[in-house]
């Protein structure tokens, strides 16, 4: 998770799965399917695939129907690490998704771009901090993570640094996708992978990194709070975290602009962006969304959006 820097939470950690991927030694191959795939392509392995573990579903999630003009959209809110899905993600969500003639989410994690922007084409992460704080990263970090980060954007590194004290779950975003592909749903990506890439970049500099490692373990609190309240389904711990971490970046200099600019940047203008498309989907019938948690809830969010354009929205308990 992104600490201290709020609305970064949840969108962090699926550029961090992509991160992760661009560092390990040997990795699991990813799905890449086109920014749309009609139904009609071949089945694909689904890369995160484990082996079968006893059942443990939440009581509560982040699941909504949405309705209109006699049609009925599902949408999920995602942890995109540090949660289960195979085993804690109730049937009810797997039922609507095999049922769903559409899939859709954020944006393709196998986008080279993104990938790309992780990486340093010259220079090193050390080179950025300074003796002093690549010090302190490292003790936050421990040698071995913070050697991979020395070959990493600022961005690489935070996302890298986001997860860390996450558990290590598969991605509840690449599971969805990939049984998603196999059963040969049309898929569509709300954006493109690139923008998140550029909305990170943009946010994500050597100032909030220092930030992140000045506080470390605070975040670390923080990224702890903030996966009870998912795994509880409170939305309002979710947004208590938030504000938390604003207040954490309010105090390290940042101004309230600078944190004004970056939630319309990472949450409200791209909650906004994707409406068209999701009344499209609406319309064709027999969707499921997964998004990250954090667009579905609050002031602003998709669902009060569509909930405003007369949509009924209704939140489903298993």
């Amino acid at each position: 998770m992104k600490r201290g820097l709020g609305l970064v939470v949840m969108m962090v950690s699926l550029v961090g799965t992509m991160a992760c991927r661009k560092t390990e030694k040997k990795s699991e191959p990813a799905p890449s399917p086109a920014a749309q795939v009609e139904g009609s392509g071949s089945a694909a392995a689904d890369p995160w695939k484990q082996e079968a573990s006893k059942k443990d579903p939440l009581k509560a999630i982040f699941f909504w129907s949405v309705e209109k003009d006699g049609k009925t959209t599902f949408m999920l809110g995602t942890m995109h690490m540090g949660v289960e899905p195979e085993t804690r993600l109730p049937q009810i969500v797997w039922d609507k998704l095999d049922a769903a003639k559409t899939f859709a989410m954020e944006a393709d994690i196998s986008d080279p771009k993104l990938g790309d922007a992780l990486l340093r084409k010259s220079g090193s992460l050390r080179d950025d901090l300074g003796d002093d704080y690549w010090k302190k990263l490292e003790k936050a970090v421990g040698p071995g993570l913070g050697a991979q980060m020395d070959r990493m954007t600022p961005m690489g590194a935070a996302a890298l640094m986001a997860l860390k004290d996450l558990p290590k779950t598969s991605p509840m975003d690449g599971v969805l996708l990939g049984r998603a592909i196999n059963q040969k749903k049309q898929i569509v990506y709300l954006e493109e992978g690139s923008l998140q890439a550029e909305v990170l970049a943009k946010h994500m500099g050597v100032k909030a990194l220092k930030m992140m490692i000045d506080t470390y373990e605070t975040g670390a609190a923080q990224s702890k709070a903030m996966l009870d309240a998912y795994i509880a389904g409170d939305p309002e711990g979710i947004l208590k975290v938030t504000e938390a971490q604003k207040a954490d970046a309010l105090t390290h200099g940042f101004t309230q602009a600078e944190y004004d600019e970056q939630m319309d940047d990472i949450l409200y203008k791209r909650n906004a962006s994707w409406i068209a498309g999701l009344e499209k989907l609406h319309a064709e019938g027999n969707g499921f969304v997964a998004v990250g948690a954090l667009h579905l809830i609050g002031k602003r969010s998709v669902l009060e959006t569509l909930a405003n354009k007369g949509y009924k929205v209704t939140r489903i308990t298993p």
